[in-house]
């Protein structure tokens, strides 16, 4: 009897445990941070304050705008618009042989009111990338662009060179510098102001928001201006 009343207590205590420790799961859950978002795609409809966007990977997210949300245009520019001093901010995949700097997917050009946003350099999101030969097969579907792991850099141009059509810019951040490959053909666009009516459905965007549960909350949304898919 006595053994019987041990394994009895020894089931009761493994019981509690196990519930013990869904329990904090679940709180660990719910007290989960809010993870920041960044969204792809072309604007369904727009309603009071929540925008529905078609993402790029064909999911569909509704997004609500707050006061304090920002809303700008990306506007088509040239690399003959970065000048030393210019505050830019540029997406880039590792240069194709070590050594080789990173070379940019695209260049944001900030208006000098937002000079010093998002400063630094960090890893990125997988962006599309059509340059370079690949092993192949026969596949016959939907085209879908290869993507590769990127980083950003948001910094101010401190010199550079020509290279083959191109330029390398100098980027310095933070009393640092990196060295980033802009080749021809290199998506260029610059930020400008904006207000809320350019968010029209059948706009392409890029969107910051966060998400808490089911919840996305935009911080920024970034219109491409005249059909202008934002390249970042």
């Amino acid at each position: 009897m006595p053994l019987l009343r041990t394994m009895s207590r020894l089931r009761t205590i493994a019981a509690a445990s196990v519930t013990l420790a869904a329990g904090i799961a679940a709180v660990g859950t719910a007290w989960a941070a809010p993870q920041v978002e960044r969204l792809r795609g072309t604007i369904e409809r727009v309603e009071a304050d929540t925008v529905t966007i078609r993402t790029r990977a064909g999911t569909v997210e509704a997004i609500r705008l707050g006061p304090g949300t920002r809303v700008a245009q990306l506007a088509p520019a040239s690399l003959d618009q970065v000048k030393d001093g210019s505050f830019i901010g540029t997406a880039a995949k590792a240069g194709e042989k070590p050594g080789d700097p990173p070379v940019a997917l695209e260049v944001l050009i900030f208006p000098e009111a937002m000079r010093g946003t998002g400063e630094g350099h960090y890893p990125w999101d997988r962006l599309p990338d059509g340059a370079g030969p690949v092993e192949t097969s026969m596949t016959n579907g939907t085209v879908k662009v290869p993507e590769v792991e990127t980083s950003m850099t948001n910094g101010t141009v401190a010199g550079g060179s020509s290279v083959g059509g191109g330029r390398t810019l100098t980027v310095s951040y933070k009393g640092q510098s990196l060295a980033v490959a802009v080749r021809p053909g290199t998506p260029i666009v610059m930020l400008e102001p904006a207000d809320r009516t350019v968010l029209v459905p059948g706009a392409k965007v890029f969107a910051s928001a966060v998400r808490d549960g089911e919840r996305l909350d935009a911080r920024s949304i970034s219109v491409g201006k005249d059909g202008l898919t934002p390249p970042m």
